[in-house]
């Protein structure tokens, strides 16, 4: 699974995005003033709202809603490249809604809070990865419904 953890913004952070709330994944303190360049770099520009911000290995990679996604260097100083996030086919494939998926995951968790959904390509399948507070994540099949994995990071 690609995103692993979802890290808290900073009232900077969202007041520079233009939205309330969205995505920070693979986050942490010490690169929040990295980030906050990053978000403000990208969105040069742009006028849809940003609802995305992973950091990889060598790159923050920021997308908005037009589905524009910039990958921006990990100092947050220049955009190194720009292109289009295919969410739109992902979503089109998807026979599944977001809250079937939900519901077939929540009983496999019992009463624990929901942390982030995210409609993803896992080895070529379509899934639902829904995330929890407890560290457990479910994948539910887009296509027909059905709970793949369900995976809990005990510690």
């Amino acid at each position: 699974m690609k995103k692993r953890t979802i890290a808290g913004l900073t009232a900077t952070t969202a007041a520079v995005a233009g939205t309330a709330a969205f995505a920070v994944t693979g986050a942490t303190a010490a690169s929040s003033s990295d980030a906050v360049r990053a978000v403000q770099t990208a969105s040069k520009g742009v006028s849809a709202k940003l609802y995305e911000l992973d950091k990889e290995r060598r790159h923050w990679e920021v997308t908005f809603a037009d589905g524009t996604q910039k990958l921006v260097a990990l100092d947050g100083s220049k955009v190194t490249k720009t292109r289009r996030d295919d969410r739109e086919t992902e979503v089109d494939q998807a026979r599944v809604s977001l809250v079937a998926a939900l519901r077939a995951a929540a009983p496999r968790v019992g009463e624990t809070a929901l942390t982030d959904a995210d409609l993803d390509s896992d080895e070529g399948q379509l899934v639902w990865q829904i995330g929890f507070a407890d560290d457990t994540d479910v994948d539910v099949d887009a296509r027909t419904g059905k709970v793949l994995r369900v995976d809990r990071d005990d510690d």
